[in-house]
């Protein structure tokens, strides 16, 4: 697709996320796109459902199917399988950094630090 036609975009399936994560969504971007997202299995977030700009404020919506399967539930509390709040905080960042470019930003797209994070629940295969 155009880069006009990625700003006009307002959701993306997770094919269009993979393309995005090897640089072959945007053709011919403009000079400083360089943003990507993690491939899988880093890449935290399934679906984007919404992408919203209204002036200076706007709002990103995006969905991660939770399979008990994924790789971190394997390894992180075995019996006991939690996903990691870093994982729940770089999906934010993923997000960020996507919704940035999406906006017309250049760059790479990276988040580089957060402030205090709380969590208020676990994200469990169950």
């Amino acid at each position: 697709m155009t880069y006009e036609e990625f700003r006009d975009r307002h959701s993306f399936r997770m094919e269009d996320l993979i393309a995005f994560s090897y640089g072959s969504l945007v053709d011919n971007p403009p000079h400083g796109f360089d943003a990507r997202l993690p491939a899988p299995p880093f890449l935290m977030v399934d679906r984007i459902l919404s992408c919203k700009s209204i002036g200076r404020q706007g709002s990103i919506i995006a969905e991660q199917d939770i399979k008990l399967d994924a790789w971190y539930f394997q390894c992180h509390m075995p019996g006991d399988p939690v996903q990691p709040g870093c994982l729940c905080v770089d999906a934010v960042w993923q997000l960020l950094g996507f919704y940035c470019v999406w906006r017309g930003a250049l760059g790479a797209g990276r988040a580089l630090g957060c402030g205090e994070v709380t969590f208020s629940g676990q994200i469990r295969p169950y």
